[in-house]
């Protein structure tokens, strides 16, 4: 009998049996999960464990946990509605839940799902149908608007509460990274007022495209919903700006408005982009060409 990698007896007491196991390959030397390529009597699997060692240390984890309530490794096991409402909203394939748990004094937090077909998407695959594709996905989240932000199976936060969690969460990440220039951070401090929300939609601050498969040069899935929040969109706009270049924004704006209107940045961008900064979700290190960096939208 094979076992499932680092899970107790318990934790695979329900999960289908397992025939073959292979660890695949970290994308990141300070990855979230050690992924496992999961043959079993039911199909192929991917088992994902959770390293709560790198979520702990990890700024953009640190983030979600001070800003979104987002603590990873505790609240693993109740990603199946994560999954189940965004196979509602995606035009993407989500892949199907079959189990998680959380984190305990014995236990290593993991999830497990169905292994779907496809690539991942690099940012050499990218082009204008797959950037056509990416906004009709965004533009669907949109609509599904709440007045509560926070964790995506249960917002709880109140709208009023947006900005003052925002400055803190600022001011928090700067003190731990130590290397924010006071100027910038006392800059974005100031317009944080303007940061006020009345609706929030299911956004993705670590948006990159190596978090969709594609086949046959489309987008075909989404694979990664470790982040799913409610949030500003506008903050998931911002993050677009770095994510595209000039001519992939103007075909993503272009579709995306056919869905659901863009709205204004200016008010916004400032205190945006230096979060993602300080979240490390592009990997970045040098603030003044990121806070620079061209407006797109």
């Amino acid at each position: 009998m094979v076992n499932y990698p680092q899970l107790s007896l318990q934790q695979q007491e329900k999960l289908p049996e397992l025939m073959q196991v292979n660890a695949l390959p970290m994308q990141y030397e300070d990855s979230t999960h050690q992924l496992w390529d999961c043959n079993t009597k039911q199909g192929p699997l991917i088992l994902k464990i959770c390293n709560s060692n790198n979520a702990t240390q990890s700024h953009f984890w640190l983030a979600m946990k001070q800003l979104f309530g987002v603590d990873l490794p505790k609240q693993l096991g109740d990603f199946e509605q994560v999954y189940n409402k965004l196979t509602g909203f995606s035009q993407l394939t989500i892949p199907n839940y079959i189990a998680s748990g959380s984190i305990t004094q014995n236990e290593k937090a993991f999830i497990i799902v169905n292994k779907v077909a496809g690539t991942m998407a690099t940012v050499d695959d990218v082009d204008d149908g797959m950037v056509i594709q990416l906004a009709n996905h965004i533009a669907t989240l949109h609509q599904q608007t709440q007045v509560r932000w926070g964790l995506f199976s249960q917002a709880e936060f109140e709208a009023e509460r947006w900005s003052q969690r925002l400055r803190d969460s600022l001011i928090l990440l700067a003190e731990q990274r130590g290397d924010i220039p006071t100027d910038i951070l006392a800059d974005a401090i100031e317009i944080i007022g303007k940061c006020e929300v009345a609706t929030f939609v299911p956004i993705m601050p670590d948006l990159r495209w190596d978090q969709f498969l594609q086949q046959e040069g489309k987008l075909s899935a989404l694979v990664d919903l470790d982040a799913f929040v409610f949030g500003p969109k506008e903050l998931e706009l911002v993050l677009l700006e770095y994510l595209l270049d000039d001519q992939q924004a103007r075909v993503f704006a272009s579709q995306y408005q056919q869905i659901h209107a863009l709205v204004d940045l200016s008010q916004v961008r400032q205190p945006y982009r230096l979060l993602l900064f300080m979240m490390n979700v592009l990997g970045e290190q040098d603030i003044d060409l990121w806070m620079q960096a061209p407006t797109r939208f």
